[in-house]
């Protein structure tokens, strides 16, 4: 079947589909709370729970994506020039939600930082006092106000 060239291709006016300026107006507001909202509770009650806002990404909490949410606010927080007001409310929760070192990095940290004593933590630990001239401000500060690092 030949196609119709995109001039003479109809499409459907607003009006047509009964919205105007008047009934635009009066769309009635979602009874569903925003996503963002419902997000940061779940983000909170992590947080709350945990002390830290750094899930692993397969993360559901009470049911909601947490772990995926947050890797997809990463994301998008890399993309943008300033934090979004999600992305602001994120860093209220926790400033270190999006360290500007490797996520894995800050896992590994609060996986020391809850179970110092296990020898994987042992072992990172030990490797991140031998690297410790390449380390983040940010990742050296972390580590000694936790005190598990003595330099």
């Amino acid at each position: 079947m030949p196609s119709l060239p995109p001039d003479l291709i109809l499409k459907p006016s607003v009006n047509a589909i009964g919205i105007t300026a008047r009934t635009a107006e009066e769309w009635p507001p979602s009874p569903r709370p925003r996503p963002h909202a419902e997000a940061l509770t779940h983000a909170r009650a992590w947080t709350s729970e945990h002390g830290h806002l750094c899930p692993p990404i397969k993360t559901i909490h009470d049911g909601f994506p947490l772990g995926e949410w947050l890797n997809r606010q990463r994301e998008l927080a890399k993309k943008r020039s300033s934090p979004s007001p999600t992305q602001q409310a994120l860093a209220t929760i926790d400033p270190w939600w999006n360290p500007p070192w490797p996520i894995l990095w800050q896992r590994a940290y609060h996986h020391a930082h809850t179970h110092p004593r296990h020898p994987a933590a042992r072992r990172w630990l030990h490797n991140q006092q031998r690297g410790w001239l390449l380390l983040h401000p940010g990742q050296q500060h972390l580590l000694t106000t936790a005190s598990l690092v003595n330099i």
